[in-house]
């Protein structure tokens, strides 16, 4: 009988600890922070490569599309900005340049109407002015990898392979607008679906560290 007590008194004695180191492991700051990141980061991780797919997807589908909506969203921008800074050359007096707010407004209102009435046409202006931008970039780019050659100075090589590169984009925009601008929407949805993919890898090992942590 004596025996049997002292078994017994033990295993209560026994059975409060087992009980606290069940609950410290229960409260483990590291598996309390791994599930706090996995309830605030997996939501946003599997939405944010949910809609990159869908936009990747349209972008493949539709790019005359989506350069469409692009070019009215530009419209709309430059008609708003227009006016509000018509309505500020208004207010302002003509010693603190309202009459140049009132024409660069004018302006503005001019060319977010035609981003709206003719988007296609507006596109390929956009594009002819990259055109010009390209050109005068790679010229000056040029320039500076004969000067490097030259001092046998710096990595040239490469400066002439980015002038080279702004070239054939000047060149591609010039011939082809419509058709670089599709192949920089191609390029984008590609970037999309990169981003979606590490979102999705991101999500995976995010929850292998939860269950490894919490098994």
């Amino acid at each position: 009988m004596v025996n049997t007590r002292k078994t017994t008194t033990k295993q209560k004695t026994a059975s409060p600890g087992r009980g606290r180191r069940v609950k410290s492991a229960q409260v483990n700051p590291v598996v309390v922070s791994i599930n706090r990141m996995y309830r605030k980061g997996a939501p946003i991780l599997v939405a944010e490569s949910a809609l990159f797919m869908v936009a990747a997807v349209v972008l493949f589908i539709k790019p005359v599309l989506v350069l469409t909506i692009f070019t009215y969203i530009i419209g709309v921008a430059l008609l708003l900005f227009g006016l509000y800074r018509m309505m500020s050359g208004f207010v302002a007096t003509n010693d603190s340049g309202g009459g140049v707010d009132v024409v660069f407004g004018l302006i503005s209102i001019v060319l977010g109407l035609l981003f709206v009435v003719y988007p296609s046409g507006s596109l390929v202006s956009v594009a002819y002015i990259f055109v010009i931008l390209f050109f005068f970039k790679a010229l000056r780019i040029l320039i500076f990898a004969i000067n490097l050659a030259r001092a046998r100075f710096g990595h040239y090589l490469i400066t002439l392979a980015v002038a080279i590169v702004l070239f054939g984009l000047a060149i591609a925009l010039f011939w082809f607008p419509l058709g670089t601008f599709i192949a920089m929407t191609y390029y984008l949805a590609v970037l999309l679906v990169v981003y979606a993919v590490a979102d999705i890898y991101m999500f995976t090992e995010l929850n292998k560290l939860r269950q490894l942590v919490t098994d």
